[in-house]
């Protein structure tokens, strides 16, 4: 053992790992762990075999000892299953039998004549003592059960020890008609019948030679792939991994690395699959998955087990499966030269790190010779994690393997476990005459072919923060393959050797910090303010935390914030030149589609707010009829049940929703002027760029931002504020407007005219106009301020309050339709009383209002206050005075009522074409055509909104929809 007597036990079990900030690992094997549950193929804790109690194996691809009992738990073998040292096996004097599906065998006692007690199981004749038996038989149960009285048997692959067809306890015959010989057993051919197209493999390998009756390590693969995927044998496992290595990786179909490639790769490869093979996770673990998982796996740094070397371990198997040797590793055991090796000592100077030679092709053949084929390799680097020592796979990148592997993506390149370091083709001498043993030319006959490594190099990097973290440790080999068929080669000629060993020392760049501390804090403030925003509309909205609805709103900020943190990440990536296309991708779509899903429920629910519209306009008459207990002192003309002939003008109302409608799609900044400005830019500077996607991008977005910005910039300072000039309006139409975005929350403009009224002619409205520039603080909802904007917390009774109002006229809707097509001739009665009593649910919510704005209810009032600082800049409410008959409207100078509107959501707009923009772009390569879907993106979202608004207005105005524009 290569263990030191100072750390006894130096690899113990790992604690448990957070799932969801673990990259590119799987969870570690559990102290007992089930030979049916895979743990993770890279990392191991090693277990001395010395520990294992009575009834426990030891298992050599986990380094663990396992419960016989537990393995064959399910099985009906439960209790019976004995250890045999590396698996588990039935005890003598009980057939095994192999169920399909299943791990372990079940064990069935055999009953003996000579028995006394009642043995109802199975009954089998057993073979003479005095006799040697020659084979073993492997037949399927249906077929023994037709010839014995077996009972009970279970359907699958029964192991005897006398053949089944004889009644006399032979077991020295095999009939080759119906059977295989195969070592010490006698296979039914129809066990075999799945596993025949292995021979392809074996027929091509001996082909292509010249001497095809040479032996070959391939004809028996059928029969290790029968032992290994049928009877889950262990070390027909290791016999056909080695096959594999020993056949270089091969990839073809029916290759030994078929299976291995089906259940470990990746999903992409079941074009490997056979009907014969069972798809599971095979042992041993041969290969690595291609693509990010090499990435993550290369990339990761490992707690050193002891300073300032590297301590390797490794694994020794015979080709014939079976353990030759385990223990500490170091470079000798791969050093073809007659030089010492490199030491495994950290940051060795370059001198003392390569050692290189010249081997003569009689060395080579004498390495062969020696080796025989016989020595597969698997090496683990011995590290510390959580104060827990373990074993973690060594990946190994042979660069002749393919030309993947000969770049520089490490996604492309296809990792694996074990290698060898010279393989021979032996030559099949009986056809050809050799020279006798002492010539010197009787070497180069021996074999077809060498296949050995050339350039072997163990390569780690060093964090310079982290002294004591290494990377994991990279083999690289390089074969080269030598054919001796031609006979043009002498004893002497030399072939390359190196043996080096090379770090790189690194820091941590801009990707790491961006990816590994900006992202996941970005993310983390994308949470949090999620959670803020769902506590504070849920108090605006009065509901449940535990609701489905609040769940919902917080799983919809977090897919808007979360859009902003994947954009700023992708912003940075491209600000440091760390950005890469298939990095800009995984950030930029989701977020593109993250931020389509906010903006699309973001928009679609302000176009549904509950909007009323006050008209403070009263006759020029005095007033007439007797006043109700909603009529405030100074509008009792404007309270009236029904719409009489003395009414005002209804155009001011009209005039008021259009321009609503016609604000709602009003923008900041031009799309179609910013893609015209960025395509003339982009064009003009991408000579700079020099082709690489990363500065295109960043161009795009530099060019894309700052057209933006001068746009904003100059609609305020050289454009008037619209929202400004649409209160004005309300002001001049008498008008104001109450809009309700939730329950407990909403809008207020005052737009009651200072003069008390706006229905006249074109010279009062001009003397209005002089008078109202020698006024001061006329306009405001107070008496002595301005102010006409506000944020309203209204009582908790005004919306239900409204409904009841509201509640005659949606009855007459539904009972005026279905009056109608029941009584076609009563059509223009019908009509009539419907629009009068849709003017007076106007009127009664209008008076309601005007009540409700005088204070002139009683249980029903409001107070009026400014935000503070920090209310302000987290838009939210914390000191409130809102009771079940009492409201707060905050004094609004920044125009808040904008986030209805497209105005007010010119940055989630922005940033949506944007991320659209770059999505496009990397799709398309084209700017042209992800301009123009830019801006046909923004005529289509402001047509679809400008629908919404205005269905929404006719439909909580109560003004028919065929006055609105």
């Amino acid at each position: 053992m290569c263990f030191p007597h100072k750390i006894p036990h130096w690899c113990f079990p790992l604690t448990w790992i957070a799932l969801l900030f673990q990259l590119g690992s799987c969870s570690l094997p559990t102290p007992t762990p089930n030979p049916t549950q895979v743990p993770t193929p890279h990392t191991f804790r090693f277990q001395n075999p010395m520990q294992c109690v009575k009834n426990e194996f030891y298992n050599l691809n986990l380094f663990d000892c396992v419960p016989c009992n537990e393995a064959g738990d399910g099985d009906g073998g439960l209790g019976k299953l004995q250890p045999d040292k590396f698996s588990c096996k039935c005890p003598i004097g009980h057939l095994t039998i192999y169920e399909r599906g299943k791990t372990w065998p079940t064990c069935d006692e055999i009953c003996t004549p000579d028995r006394s007690d009642n043995c109802s199981t199975v009954w089998l004749p057993q073979p003479r003592p005095s006799r040697a038996c020659s084979y073993r038989y492997l037949n399927s149960t249906s077929v023994i059960a037709s010839q014995l009285p077996v009972h009970p048997v279970i359907s699958g692959i029964i192991l005897t020890k006398t053949n089944p067809s004889s009644g006399e306890g032979d077991c020295q015959t095999c009939e080759m008609g119906h059977n295989f010989r195969y070592q010490d057993f006698c296979v039914a051919s129809t066990l075999l019948r799945p596993y025949l197209h292995y021979n392809s493999f074996w027929q091509a390998t001996s082909n292509s030679r010249p001497d095809s009756g040479a032996p070959t390590h391939f004809g028996d693969l059928k029969f290790v792939a029968f032992f290994c995927l049928t009877l889950r044998n262990d070390t027909a496992c290791q016999q056909l991994a080695n096959l594999c290595v020993l056949s270089h990786y091969s990839l073809e179909k029916h290759s030994p690395c078929s299976a291995f490639l089906l259940t470990q790769v990746s999903d992409v490869v079941m074009k490997y699959a056979h009907s014969g093979e069972q798809v599971r996770a095979l042992q041993p673990f041969l290969f690595y998955k291609k693509g990010r998982t090499t990435k993550d796996l290369l990339s990761k740094t490992l707690q050193l087990a002891e300073k300032r070397q590297l301590r390797l371990f490794s694994t020794t198997f015979s080709l014939d499966g079976r353990l030759k040797r385990w223990g500490a590793f170091g470079l000798e055991m791969v050093n073809l030269c007659q030089r010492p090796a490199p030491t495994l000592r950290l940051a060795l100077p370059k001198q003392e790190s390569e050692v290189s030679c010249q081997l003569s092709l009689e060395r080579l053949i004498d390495l062969a010779i020696q080796q025989a084929n016989d020595e597969f390799l698997t090496v683990y680097l011995n590290f510390s994690s959580n104060w827990h020592f373990l074993l973690h796979q060594l990946p190994v990148l042979i660069e002749t393997l393919s030309p993947e592997n000969q770049r520089s993506q490490l996604e492309e390149w296809q990792l694996v476990k074990r290698f060898q370091m010279i393989s021979a083709l032996p030559r099949d001498n009986r056809l050809h005459q050799t020279l006798p043993r002492y010539e010197d030319g009787h070497k180069l006959q021996m074999y077809h072919s060498l296949h050995y490594v050339e350039d072997l190099e163990l390569h780690y990097t060093l964090d310079k923060d982290q002294p004591d973290r290494v990377g994991l440790p990279l083999i690289r080999l390089r074969y080269r393959h030598i054919e001796l068929g031609s006979g043009n080669f002498s004893s002497s000629q030399l072939y390359p050797f190196r043996l080096r060993v090379s770090y790189e020392q690194i820091k941590r760049g801009w990707d790491w910090l961006i990816l590994e501390m900006a992202l996941p804090l970005l993310l983390l403030l994308a949470f949090v303010a999620a959670v803020f925003r769902l506590q504070n509309l849920r108090r605006r909205r009065k509901a449940d935390l535990c609701q489905m609805s609040s769940l919902m709103e917080f799983l919809l900020q977090l897919a808007g914030n979360a859009a902003y943190a994947l954009l700023v990440t992708a912003l940075l990536l491209l600000l440091v030149q760390a950005s890469s296309s298939r990095l800009l991708k995984i950030l930029l779509y989701p977020a593109c589609l993250l931020q389509l899903l906010f903006l699309g429920v973001q928009l679609w629910r302000s176009s549904q707010l509950e909007l009323f519209l006050i008209d403070w306009e009263r006759p020029r008459s005095s007033c007439e009829g007797q006043r109700l207990n909603l009529d405030s002192s100074s509008l009792c003309s404007s309270v009236r049940t029904f719409v009489a002939e003395s009414s005002v003008s209804a155009w001011r109302v009209l005039f008021t929703a259009n321009a609503w409608i016609r604000l709602s799609v009003s923008q900041k900044y031009s799309t179609l002027g910013q893609v015209f400005v960025l395509i003339a830019g982009y064009h003009f500077l991408n000579r700079f760029s020099h082709g690489d996607l990363g500065l295109q991008c960043g161009l795009i977005v530099a060019v894309y931002l700052l057209t933006y910005i001068l746009q904003i910039l100059g609609h305020r300072l050289f454009v008037t504020n619209p929202l400004q000039k649409f209160i004005d309006l309300c002001s001049l139409a008498n008008i104001s407007l109450f809009s309700l975005t939730e329950p407990g929350f909403g809008y207020y403009i005052h737009g009651r005219s200072p003069h008390g009224f706006a229905d006249t002619d074109m010279s009062s409205m001009i003397l209005q106009l002089q008078r109202t520039q020698t006024m001061c603080g006329r306009r405001g909802l107070l008496m002595d301020s301005d102010k006409q904007a506000y944020i309203i917390l209204p009582p908790r009774n005004l919306h239900i309050y409204l409904e009841r109002l509201l509640l005659p006229f949606q009855r007459s809707l539904t009972g005026s339709l279905s009056q109608t097509l029941l009584y076609q001739k009563d059509i223009v009665p019908s009509i009539d009383g419907q629009m009068e009593r849709t003017s007076i649910a106007y009127a009664s919510v209008n008076r309601f209002f005007c009540a409700f704005i005088d204070h002139a209810i009683k249980d029903m009032d409001y107070i009026i206050k400014e935000k503070s600082i920090l209310e302000q800049l987290l838009n939210c409410e914390i000191e409130n005075y809102i009771t079940e008959n009492k409201g707060t409207f905050y004094i609004d100078d920044s125009y808040s009522f904008s986030r209805v509107l497209l105005l007010g959501n010119h940055v989630h707009i922005f940033v949506l074409e944007l991320l659209l923009l770059l999505s496009l772009f990397l799709i398309t390569s084209s700017l042209l055509i992800a301009g123009a879907a830019v801006c046909v993106f923004n005529m289509l979202l402001r047509y679809v909104f400008r629908l919404w608004v205005r269905r929404n207005v006719s439909r909580k105005t109560l003004i028919d929809e065929r006055f609105l524009l």
